[in-house]
């Protein structure tokens, strides 16, 4: 039995570009969780229709849509679709939402259910046009 190496060189730099690619989405992920969620957007056919800050508490809504409407759930800051007039009632399905950037989406119904978080700092730049 020869005896050989595992990795080869070229082997080994695409192992490390790897890794610092991870290592790079990973900063940029762990930027996000910084965000607490504070409230919550509905849209209705593109355009926002309601603002709900999150609570504790237990809170329903009824959003009115072309197809009838849908009943939205708050509590323990979460939101959830409960009902929909939709035929396959995937808004229903998709659950609770709780991190900022999560989206339910009921196509039939054309309702956008977003999550809103507060920004600890808001001097942050997003991009600079030169």
């Amino acid at each position: 039995m020869a005896k050989g190496t595992y990795f080869k060189k070229g082997d080994l730099i695409i192992y490390l570009f790897l890794i610092c690619c991870f290592s790079v989405l990973g900063n940029s992920i762990s930027k996000f969780e910084d965000e607490k969620p504070s409230k919550t957007e509905i849209y209705v056919d593109g355009n926002l229709k309601y603002v709900y800050p999150l609570q504790e508490k237990e809170k329903y809504i009824f959003v009115d849509t072309e197809i009838g409407g849908v009943n939205i759930k708050i509590e323990n800051n979460m939101v959830r679709v409960t009902s929909s007039n939709s035929p396959l009632k995937l808004c229903v399905k998709q659950g609770w939402i709780k991190n900022p950037g999560d989206v339910i989406v009921g196509v039939p119904d054309k309702l956008i259910v977003k999550i809103i978080g507060d920004k600890k700092n808001d001097d942050d730049i997003d991009f600079i046009i030169r």
